[in-house]
């Protein structure tokens, strides 16, 4: 019998075709289980395949610790079969930390100079080991290090009904690889070394933003300057007071940035917004992502208009907006007059549905559509969570309108694409003549997409 046409044994093939096949199990892991969910059952199918893996270091590169006991053991079994490879660490310990403080340790300081990548969840019930987990690790050795991933919980302490924020941590000394750094639930200590001067990401998310020196935190930006994406995110501000300077910003450095590609800023107060984006140097910056923090009082907004002498990003092409004002906020004009100056060349513009009106509806107006006409916008996308309409869909069809209708009388280009909703319970009799009005301002009927949206009482 012919048996070219017949499968190949898994048994019979090279090592190296072998190995191919366990990589690709390791490849796209399901993100609640382990990695090597997929791998280690075949490998118990024979002891040619066991010896296989066993005797391949590449597979074992990825180190998981949680809080079953069974992943330490497992963790050092890999450690022993990875041999000299970089290794990709991730520890998250919820429970009992301090039990588990010095082994975690003493595993970390063996594989320190092999990590390549850090992630790290971790929640302290009390001070005991705190100050020595972080005075260890700050000296360890991570001449390999790329990324780390910082998210921590102090919960010895509860303010108001939360638990409270990490005390400020430090940043490993001994590495000039950092490519990468995201920290959340904590602030960032000022490093002694220049282990920051490579970072190419960096995501610092904290509620500390509102008590940490502008000073701090622009020092820490100034000394980052490869950077290619910054994302600074207020965490639970809802519940806090801002800092109202009525005398101006304070004095902070320029930043200089020639790479950066993406910029968020969320849930920032007022005022931190208003000093990054007044002391950045971006000339490359393309996207930005942009939301003011909810149910804030007057006394914490910062006056936009105060801002006269604002240096425009030319090459943003894409914006992502939320405003949430406070009721009756005297601010939320400045604050769409504001945006308009500092991003004049945006091509694709993302608006919630739900808070839009007030920004189209300044933008709009025939003294300040003067200010940005938008002329090089190409696509408006109104977002509808979960496809719902809490009762101003037909007021977001009108000032869409109006918006669409003052740049056309600038004789600026029709859309491309613009991503628009409708609901069929909302009464309104002039929703079918609102939408062919806005028909009229894209390109071609092609090019508007009419979502059908539910109603949702209040």
């Amino acid at each position: 019998m012919d048996n070219k046409h017949h499968p190949a044994n898994i048994l019979t093939l090279p090592p190296e075709i072998t190995v191919c096949i366990f990589e690709y199990l390791l490849a796209n892991p399901d993100p609640i289980k382990s990695p090597y969910h997929d791998l280690l059952p075949v490998t118990q199918t024979s002891t040619h395949l066991r010896q296989t893996a066993v005797s391949t270091p590449s597979l074992w590169s990825i180190i998981e610790i949680n809080d079953k006991p069974a992943s330490f053991n497992f963790a050092k079994l890999c450690v022993s079969r990875s041999g000299h490879y970089k290794l990709d660490i991730s520890i998250e310990v919820l429970k009992k930390m301090e039990a588990k403080t010095n082994g975690l340790l003493a595993l970390l300081q063996y594989v320190s100079s092999r990590i390549r990548s850090l992630s790290m969840k971790l929640s302290f019930t009390g001070p005991g080991k705190w100050d020595l987990w972080w005075d260890s690790l700050k000296v360890l050795d991570y001449r390999a290090l790329e990324d780390l991933n910082v998210r921590v919980w102090r919960r010895e302490v509860l303010t108001l009904g939360r638990i409270a924020l990490a005390d400020a941590i430090p940043l490993p000394t001994q590495t000039s690889l950092l490519r990468s750094l995201s920290l959340i639930n904590a602030s960032l200590q000022l490093p002694d070394s220049p282990v920051l001067s490579n970072l190419a990401v960096l995501k610092l998310s904290s509620a500390s933003f509102w008590s940490w020196p502008y000073t701090d935190l622009f020092e820490v930006l100034r000394r980052s300057p490869a950077l290619e994406e910054l994302e600074l995110r207020g965490l639970g501000l809802e519940v806090c007071r801002g800092r109202y300077l009525a005398g101006g910003l304070p004095p902070v450095p320029r930043l200089e940035h020639p790479k950066l590609r993406q910029l968020t800023l969320i849930g920032m107060e007022n005022t931190m917004v208003a000093q990054v984006l007044t002391n950045l140097t971006a000339p490359n910056l393309e996207a930005v992502y942009l939301e003011t923090p909810k149910q804030l009082q007057h006394d914490v907004r910062f006056v936009w208009n105060d801002l006269q002498q604002v240096a425009p990003f030319s090459a943003v092409r894409y914006l992502f907006v939320i405003n949430h004002p406070a009721p009756a906020s005297p601010f939320q004009d400045q604050f769409a007059l504001f945006v308009a100056k500092l991003f004049p060349g945006v091509e694709e513009l993302e608006l919630p549905a739900s808070g839009c009106q007030p920004l189209l509806m300044t933008w709009a107006e025939h003294i300040h559509i003067a200010v940005n006409p938008w002329r090089d916008l190409r696509s408006v996308v109104l977002n509808y969570p979960d496809n719902l309409c809490v009762g101003s869909t037909q007021y977001v069809l009108r000032e869409t309108l109006r918006f669409l209708e003052a740049r056309r009388r600038l004789d600026c280009p029709p859309l491309e694409w613009l991503h628009i909703g409708a609901c069929s319970g909302c009464p309104s009799p002039v929703k079918d003549s609102l939408l062919s009005g806005i028909q009229k301002m894209v390109r071609s009927k092609d090019d508007l997409e009419v979502i059908q949206v539910s109603h949702m009482r209040r």
